[in-house]
């Protein structure tokens, strides 16, 4: 018996010691797949119930995530606005502190375009460990994808394209970037899913994965496969409350490339068109993303996996009498972003005010990763862990016309103008300038989503628009914008001649 217990005891501390002495095995990184889409305002998701939009796969990102409602965009200084929209999201800057030969390229000799030192989301997880890997829409150029994936397939260099026939090329390090291909009988979602889903099935490696796949729909031209067309017939389309058949005031861009898809003033019958076929090609994308969800339970990593899903710019059909997206009403500002992962709250809506471009910090914040100093926005991650209600108590919101512009006397387009929004609370205020002209709006947004009620004339607000404006010229200054709110069309083309542009 005295044996048995001198044995055991031997055994307790040599099970003690190794306890104490064995390595700790560390905790794999969670994997990251962004999905992104192109033109996609926020709203338009099925399960959101705000538009009649059927997206059953959405539907599961937003059951499964947190979902922000209050996401947005910050804005543009090109009628590109996707390319500085991304330029941000990149970046986790604010595009007034972003090169303009990235996002503007269009502007710059091709020995300029895309050149920066900017830090981005995938080359800092790539170099933390992550293989990253790309496909589908990249709107900033070369350089950020060579310097940020190890894995490119399917690659569309450029803003807009054709959905069947899409040119496309590959990149890795070691074989440099492959000639352009295309399969015209492929929607471009298919295409970019499938190269995602090819990698989902084949990788193999111990390190986590960062995956960006971002599509080109529901940008135009708005041509889905067929069924998805069949599934919204023009006639079944209800127009939204803020239909109107133009604009009731001049403003920066109003005739630009999107503006000229349909003719002036706008008929009900033709918003109900552009409505459907822009529903036609959310569908069309959703049943794509089914797919690389799909792939994503079959490879066994989906329980460490981190989803976002976002848009990059909303898009008006029809609203305010507009058709694009170069303005700072809320549907052309306002984007879906959604979080879904491990310990992120399921089925919940946060009303916490959010950008786009936070996705960056917060995407270092849900791994443990440092955040870069270079990063100008904010990480959701206290909020999305239930440890603070918001990040941030107020919203600033730009757009402009490109200052090139006004060089070329051949533009159609009525360029010059701009707009400064800022949204505090329950209200918004919107301050345009188009030549000579001031006007200002001020909307609660909570009680007037669809920004119909102009508030800012009624004596009983007056208080709040001096708090808004005050807070719109604070805002301008910490973010590093030019725009004067005192001077003509914000004294923002000036000194044009000082814009050494290629015209």
């Amino acid at each position: 018996m005295q044996n048995t217990v001198k044995i055991l005891s031997l055994l307790s501390i040599i099970l003690l010691i190794g306890c104490k002495t064995a390595p700790k095995k560390e905790t794999k990184k969670p994997n990251i797949l962004f999905l992104f889409t192109d033109d996609q305002r926020g709203g338009t998701i099925g399960v959101m119930h705000k538009n009649n939009v059927k997206t059953p796969n959405m539907d599961k990102l937003v059951q499964n995530g947190t979902s922000f409602t209050n996401s947005y965009i910050l804005g543009a200084t090109t009628a590109a606005v996707c390319s500085p929209s991304r330029a941000m999201l990149m970046t986790g800057r604010h595009y007034f502190n972003i090169e303009p030969n990235v996002y503007a390229q269009f502007a710059f000799p091709k020995e300029e375009k895309g050149k920066s030192d900017l830090l981005t989301f995938p080359e800092y997880f790539k170099a933390n460990g992550y293989e990253t890997f790309a496909t589908g829409k990249q709107h900033n150029g070369n350089i950020w994808l060579e310097r940020g994936f190890k894995q490119i397939k399917s690659v569309f260099l450029g803003g807009m394209t054709t959905h069947f026939g899409t040119k496309v090329k590959d990149y890795t390090p070691e074989t440099g970037w492959s000639k352009a291909y295309q399969n015209k009988e492929k929607f471009s979602s298919e295409v970019f899913a499938d190269a995602a889903v090819n990698f989902l099935d084949t990788y193999k490696k111990e390190e986590p994965f960062l995956m960006y796949v971002a599509f080109t729909a529901p940008h135009d031209p708005r041509t889905a496969p067929q069924e998805f067309h069949d599934m919204y017939p023009h006639e079944n389309i209800v127009l939204p409350d803020n239909f109107m058949p133009e604009h009731p005031f001049e403003i920066a861009d109003d005739k630009i490339r999107d503006e000229v898809l349909a003719p002036f003033p706008r008929t009900e019958a033709i918003v109900k068109k552009e409505i459907s076929d822009y529903y036609a090609m959310i569908t069309a994308t959703d049943a794509q993303i089914g797919r690389i969800l799909k792939a994503l339970e079959a490879s066994g990593q989906a329980e460490n996996t981190i989803i976002v899903f976002a848009g990059d710019n909303g898009l008006a059909l029809g609203q305010h009498g507009l058709l694009g997206k170069q303005n700072v009403y809320e549907h052309s500002v306002n984007v879906p972003l959604v979080f879904c992962g491990p310990n992120i709250p399921k089925n919940v809506n946060n009303d916490a005010l959010a950008y786009l471009h936070d996705v960056f910090p917060t995407l270092c914040g849900l791994t443990g990763l440092e955040i870069p100093k270079s990063i100008e926005t904010k990480d959701l991650t206290p909020v999305l862990k239930g440890e603070k209600q918001d990040v941030r108590s107020s919203m600033f919101y730009a757009y402009n016309s490109w200052p090139g512009d006004l060089l070329n006397k051949n533009q159609k387009h009525n360029p010059g103008g701009g707009h400064r929004a800022v949204r505090k609370g329950d209200f918004k205020l919107i301050v345009s300038a188009k030549h000579d002209a001031f006007t200002y709006q001020l909307f609660n947004v909570e009680k007037d989503p669809w920004e119909l009620n102009n508030l800012v004339d009624d004596e009983a607000f007056k208080d709040v628009k001096k708090d808004l404006l005050n807070e719109l010229q604070k805002l301008i200054k910490e973010v590093g914008d030019p725009a004067q709110l005192d001077k003509k069309e914000f004294g923002l083309f000036d000194n044009l001649e000082a814009f050494n542009f290629k015209k």
